[in-house]
């Protein structure tokens, strides 16, 4: 007799948590990150605002230059190895006193990372999968940036303050 309702009280209980394993499953989360109409997420629009235009950094032996022109949507572009598609973001012109190059990129708002990979020169709306930069990124105001190319060994030292032009 006893377990007969010691198994009746388990069934209710059990019944119970699979009730709200499936409400908390079936209504999602409201998470500030979450996707807006436009394809970015919200955190993803706000860097992406910032980082509509030209900066510059000067430091006096070498010069940067970077213009961000973001997508109003996130676009898909075809890789260069067996046409493997990616979403980006917008795309970069790039001119520094040693190198030039045009890439797609897309933000790593979690990881405050900006990826990029070049434009393929002969094949439009392809991007080079073996041709990139990473490059931490910090926002210090709406016209002022801070990179940190990660091929470089030391974030101290190759930190470098981009002005907005």
């Amino acid at each position: 007799m006893r377990t007969k309702a010691l198994f009746k009280a388990y069934s209710k209980g059990a019944a119970a948590l699979a009730a709200l394993l499936c409400v908390t499953l079936f209504s999602g989360c409201s998470k500030d990150n979450k996707k807006q109409a436009s394809g970015y997420s919200t955190s993803e629009k706000e860097a992406l605002q910032v980082l509509n235009g030209t900066f510059s950094y000067d430091g006096g032996m070498t010069s940067t230059t970077i213009v961000f022109s973001p997508f109003h949507e996130p676009v898909q572009k075809k890789s260069t190895m067996n046409d493997v598609e990616m979403d980006f973001y917008g795309t970069i012109k790039y001119h520094s006193t040693y190198y030039d190059d045009s890439f797609y990129f897309y933000l790593d708002t979690d990881l405050k990372q900006i990826v990029a990979y070049s434009q393929h020169s002969e094949k439009k709306d392809y991007f080079n999968a073996l041709v990139g930069k990473i490059w931490e990124y910090t926002i210090v105001d709406e016209n002022t940036i801070k990179l940190f190319d990660t091929e470089l060994s030391d974030p101290t030292f190759h930190t470098n303050t981009f002005i907005r032009e």
